[in-house]
């Protein structure tokens, strides 16, 4: 029993060798004083049963290791070490976050006092490991310690016990205080010799943000998703348009969520707004009281089930410890819950048996809840139906094939988020589509292995531009390099690589690490090189400029140093391109030397005052003959959220190309393309918003009033509708909703601004009474 206890590791799960090898010693001991009596050998055959499952489950993840190891293109974590395995399945990406006893969102660092400065007192935690490199083919594998994981220590009057309010996000700090409705109580604190004020949340309102948000929010409304209804498909965060859960019956509904019949048509209409009557909800509430009430064995029933619904439901939801504005609904996260309440659906049509049967026979009462209870599946399944089924449905693969169809022979694409990566990805592994592209996804971009894996080729593409030893880029080394303005004057970048690289230790800031000497990097341009490998035509010469000038922020991420990396080294020998959904974040105030190509922005030699270019005659050919869009022009496909997103960022590419086209006086070349995005992008799939009111004045200079008064009508409709609906809520209700309607607000006034002059009337005679009555009455409700 104690070797094969220890051979499974069940003494060193804490990660500490002395622990295991106490708990091991112990064992030993415990049994030497038993060795004379009689033992009852079935809890340690249980117990060895147990660990064995729980090895051969994990002994799954060896799938992993192995591929991992055969260097496959995507291979997220390069868990092919038992050190990077660990990170991997601990999810160490994702961050810490504390459980038991921990910081509230604004808690100071405590501080030391060495000398004149006052230093920020770390917690330094276990060993990082990563594999030493080698230099040679049949060097031994060894690894070495990268750094260790540190944490801060708080001060103990901002730490609580059960913290549940923990980022120093702003954004999140303000969804703490609306969600716990935090006044605090104030403290007074020592701060590097200075007395400073600040107000800590209370135990209470901690416990407020835990049962509201934590809770309500991201569980109980999902557990109501599956079992009474749900009101759309669009993510919530806490207002009373989107993601909440409804019953179907409208007096119920309306205290909820508003008057169903009075929401906007968007709304009514989604197919993500399914009702159960509760139904569901009910009959597993019936369960419950059945297994209380059938004696004994009933209960004990009742406790596994429950055993299994608290574990799989609120365990989680304790364990996760979710900050607000998470970026998708985590409905997923509670399926194993969602299972558990189904038993007791399942018992609760036994239940219903058991109170037919006083009236009526027992066949005959099995036979009749039996027919009436396959009505709630049956519901469920007609409610749920159209949002679930996605035949016919080509988005993801289409719009995936469309960013790759946007770049030239051998580019390389950065991209950031999921939506721009793994369609690509799947275009590119199964459908064989553009493997001489290099997708290369930003946001892995600040870890080693993702470089190793970009230092390799893959398909058909040639390994990234990218110079650096992995000594450099190590996990630990350079993860975040300050920017000093040391020189006072802008530097080559070349230069200023040097000397972050240089490892000299006249190089090192007064901390002891490397950083940038300047604030501002040129890269210079040769404008023969430029020509020779076709970034730009010959007839483009005079636009060349003879360098780039790169203004840092103080502070560089790796991901951030490696695109600088890859455009000093590629030296225009391969097109770089953003994809259209990377945030500006990572653009490095670059956009002025941007080109539209279709869904990517190409880096070019040029300067475009005032923002990013658009190359008509490329953006032109790849968006109409080359795009394709998944059937989104089908009213049957179901769109949600996310596609309906993508959908409406083609549109805006449509729009930006119109735009320049009409700049250039090519007016034929516009209207076709308006009308070409109308046509695979149509409002009754893809509603029209403020960027359709920019087409229509494209529509209205091109003489198309119609077309032009269609689009702007449908609109302000869309305004008139939602700004009649969050007027109709009661005050509690408009909580919160003040941006939505200052939205509504803003683009109905714009819808009505691109109206044309000789028909503004005809259209604005529609509107203005509702316009000024919104203005007004949203002046009172302010």
């Amino acid at each position: 029993f104690v070797v094969a206890v220890t051979i499974i590791g069940i003494p060193f799960l804490m990660g500490n060798v002395w622990i295991g090898a106490l708990v091991v010693l112990a064992l030993v001991a415990f049994f030497y004083i038993k060795r004379n009596k009689q033992m009852d050998l079935h809890w340690l055959n249980t117990i060895v049963v147990m660990a064995a499952v729980m090895l051969i489950g994990y002994g799954s993840y060896g799938v992993i290791v192995i591929r991992s190891a055969a260097d496959p293109p995507m291979d997220q974590n390069s868990p092919d070490n038992m050190f990077a395995l660990k990170s991997y399945l601990n999810r160490e990406q994702y961050g810490d976050r504390p459980l038991i006893f921990g910081q509230y969102y604004n808690a100071p660092v405590q501080l030391d006092i060495e000398g004149n400065m006052c230093i920020p007192r770390r917690v330094e935690g276990e060993a990082q490991y990563t594999p030493k490199p080698t230099t040679e083919p049949n060097q031994a594998n060894e690894y070495m310690v990268t750094g260790h994981k540190t944490t801060y220590k708080w001060n103990s009057q901002f730490t609580t016990l059960f913290p549940r309010m923990y980022s120093s996000s702003p954004d999140h700090i303000n969804a703490y205080k609306q969600w716990g409705n935090i006044k605090g109580r104030r403290v007074t604190y020592d701060y590097c010799g200075q007395k400073k004020t600040d107000y800590v949340p209370t135990f209470g309102e901690n416990l407020t943000f835990f049962f509201d948000y934590q809770v309500n929010w991201m569980y109980f409304r999902y557990f109501m998703w599956n079992f009474s209804g749900r009101q759309n498909d669009i993510q919530g965060h806490g207002g009373i348009e989107h993601g909440n859960w409804i019953t179907g019956i409208n007096f119920i509904d309306k205290a909820l969520v508003g008057d169903f019949n009075k929401m906007p048509s968007e709304l009514r209409e989604n197919k993500g707004h399914n009702v159960y009557y509760m139904l569901p909800f009910l009959l597993g509430l019936l369960g419950i009281f059945f297994q209380l009430y059938s004696k004994k064995e009933g209960k004990q029933g009742f406790w596994v089930t429950f055993a299994l619904f608290f574990l799989t439901g609120i365990a989680i939801v304790i364990y996760l410890n979710q900050a607000p504005l998470q970026p998708r609904e985590r409905d997923y996260a509670y399926a194993g819950s969602f299972y558990a309440y189904c038993i007791w659906i399942g018992l609760g049509v036994l239940g219903l048996i058991k109170i037919v049967e006083k009236i009526l026979p027992k066949p005959v009462a099995s036979v009749i809840v039996s027919l009436a209870a396959l009505c709630v599946p049956a519901l469920m399944a007609q409610q749920n139906w159209d949002d679930h089924d996605r035949s016919k449905r080509y988005v993801a693969r289409d719009f995936g094939s469309n960013y790759l169809m946007s770049l030239k022979p051998n580019a390389i694409i950065f991209t950031n988020g999921d939506n721009d990566t793994f369609p690509l990805w799947y275009n590119q592994e199964v459908e064989e589509n553009r493997t001489d592209v290099r997708v290369c996804n930003l946001s892995y971009l600040s870890t080693d292995w993702y470089i190793n894996q970009m230092k390799r080729g893959a398909y058909e593409s040639a390994p990234l531009p990218i110079s650096w030893h992995e000594k450099d880029y190590v996990l630990g080394k350079n993860d975040v390099v300050s920017v000093e303005d040391k020189i006072k004057t802008p530097i080559n970048i070349n230069d200023a690589f040097n000397w972050l690289l240089s490892g000299d230790p006249q190089t090192l800031n007064t901390e002891g690490e490397s950083f940038l000497p300047s604030t501002t990097l040129i890269l210079p341009i040769d404008a023969n090189k430029v020509i020779e490998t076709g970034t730009l035509p010959a007839s483009r010469a005079d636009e060349i400029i003879p360098q780039i000038t790169i203004n840092l922020r103080r502070r560089l991420t790796k991901s951030e140093l490696m695109i600088l990396e890859m455009l000093r080294t590629n030296n225009w020998e391969r097109p770089m391109y953003y994809a259209v959904t990377v945030g500006d974040d990572y653009y490095l105030g670059m956009q002025n030397h941007f080109e539209l190509a279709g869904m990517a922005y190409r880096i070019l030699p040029i300067n475009k005052a005032g923002g990013q270019g658009v190359d008509t005659q490329e953006t032109y050919d790849n968006m109409m003959h080359k795009f394709r869009f998944g059937n989104i022009a089908d009213s049957s496909i179901y769109l949600d959220e996310n596609t309906l997103r993508m959908c409406n960022t083609h549109r805006a590419m449509f729009s930006q190309l119109a735009q320049a086209l009409y700049q250039q006086g090519d007016t034929a070349r516009t209207l076709e393309v308006l009308d070409y995005s109308l046509q695979q992008v149509p409002g009754y799939t893809v509603r029209h918003n403020y960027i359709s009111t920019m087409m229509a004045d494209l529509y209205y200079k091109l003489n198309e009033p119609q077309k032009g008064d269609d689009l702007i009508v449908q609109v302000a409709d869309d305004c008139v509708e939602y700004l009649d609906w969050y007027f109709s809520l009661s005050k509690s209700q408009q909580r919160g909703l003040s941006n939505r309607i200052s939205h509504y607000m803003a683009v109905l006034n714009q819808a009505l601004r691109f109206a044309d002059q000789a028909r503004r009337d005809a259209i604005m005679e529609k509107y203005l009474p509702a316009f000024n009555k919104y203005a007004q009455a949203s002046e009172v409700w302010k």
